[in-house]
């Protein structure tokens, strides 16, 4: 399986010495990675319900994500932020307890797309038979960010990255499901498309794409373009939205035939389920004024935000909350069956050694 999408979205600044088995005195314990919830937002849920909170936070996705797999879950807190794409392995880890959305007021308000992908069986293939193991609390899309003052002219669309000034100079994902996904989505197939051997034009594209590239990373990828060593980058919403409110130099675009949607998710380990405080805290967030309100204040949306009830600021940065037709050419990247994975592997393999 593969888990370096948006593996390293933050750089490690967690609590030092993070206690998991700390004080158990409060309502409701959360394990939040990074900043990925305003403050403002857990002091307002705390002011109007009276719940107490104990708030732990962890590094980032990935360290949220491997203390789920790997920590004792009676040790764990009732809910931790993991991405999206760990969710196959942690319900496939037995270590889950899943979710009654009958208890969300606002769960039907949510996109219906991403709430069906959401509903997994036991092995977390979606399914529609399935459980609902995860809440989304807030998105965002893979994106390009690219150089304004050294490009003769505005990236729009995945077909730039091959354009003659970027050879060399480009940095894509260290991840195979992004890098050959985008690619998918300039010929005008998906990211989880099944059968790559019907698509004769997509090896000859990777190649060609390899020539481009200057470095393959999913961590640090924004530093080389700041200090002027490459002209764009492929990444996460999250991060290329704070870099360009830093440097004006910057642009970035959410490419209009459609790009990677990314959900960071509430998860409940088994034996820690506190379904009253838990199901408050998560159907707070998608409330139409604090979906707003979530929205204005960190780089990425609450999900709710799409909604009819959630009206986005008139204001509101297309980067952040692209427009209708951007959104529904996008999608989620699903699990894949494990012939499938290989030959996406395989792939991945002959690209990187051209």
């Amino acid at each position: 399986m593969f888990l370096s999408r948006r593996r390293f979205l933050q750089a490690s600044v967690g609590l030092p010495g993070l206690a998991l088995a700390g004080c158990r005195s409060a309502d409701l314990q959360l394990l939040l990675p990074g900043n990925t919830v305003p403050a403002p937002i857990l002091r307002r849920f705390q002011d109007r319900t009276q719940i107490t909170v104990q708030l732990d936070r962890a590094a980032g996705l990935v360290d949220s994500s491997r203390l789920l797999l790997t920590e004792d879950p009676s040790r764990l807190p009732n809910l931790l932020g993991i991405g999206d794409a760990w969710l196959q392995s942690a319900i496939a880890s037995g270590r889950l307890a899943p979710f009654n959305p009958n208890y969300w007021r606002h769960w039907t308000s949510l996109p219906q797309r991403w709430r069906q992908q959401l509903r997994r069986d036991r092995q977390g293939v979606p399914s529609e038979a399935g459980e609902i193991w995860a809440a989304p609390y807030r998105w965002g899309t893979t994106m390009i960010a690219f150089r304004r003052d050294r490009l003769t002219s505005p990236l729009q669309d995945w077909t730039d990255l091959w354009r003659p000034e970027l050879r060399g100079q480009l940095i894509l994902p260290d991840d195979p499901r992004e890098v050959i996904g985008l690619t998918l989505k300039r010929l005008g197939w998906s990211y989880n498309q099944a059968n790559l051997a019907e698509i004769p034009q997509l090896e000859p594209l990777l190649a060609a794409l390899q020539q481009q590239v200057k470095l393959y990373s999913s961590r640090n990828y924004l530093q080389p373009l700041l200090l002027g060593d490459a002209l764009a980058a492929v990444g996460w919403s999250a991060d290329i939205l704070a870099a360009l409110r830093r440097d004006s130099r910057l642009a970035a675009v959410v490419p209009r035939s459609g790009t990677a949607i990314w959900l960071d998710l509430w998860v409940q380990p088994q034996g820690r389920v506190s379904e009253v405080f838990s199901d408050r805290w998560i159907d707070f967030g998608w409330a139409p004024t604090i979906a707003t309100q979530f929205s204005q204040l960190g780089p990425a949306a609450s999900p709710a935000i799409l909604t009819a009830a959630a009206v986005a600021p008139v204001d509101a940065n297309p980067l952040q909350i692209p427009p209708t037709a951007v959104l529904d050419k996008s999608e989620l990247i699903l699990p894949l069956p494990e012939a499938v994975r290989d030959r996406y592997l395989a792939l991945w393999q002959t690209m990187r050694q051209g």
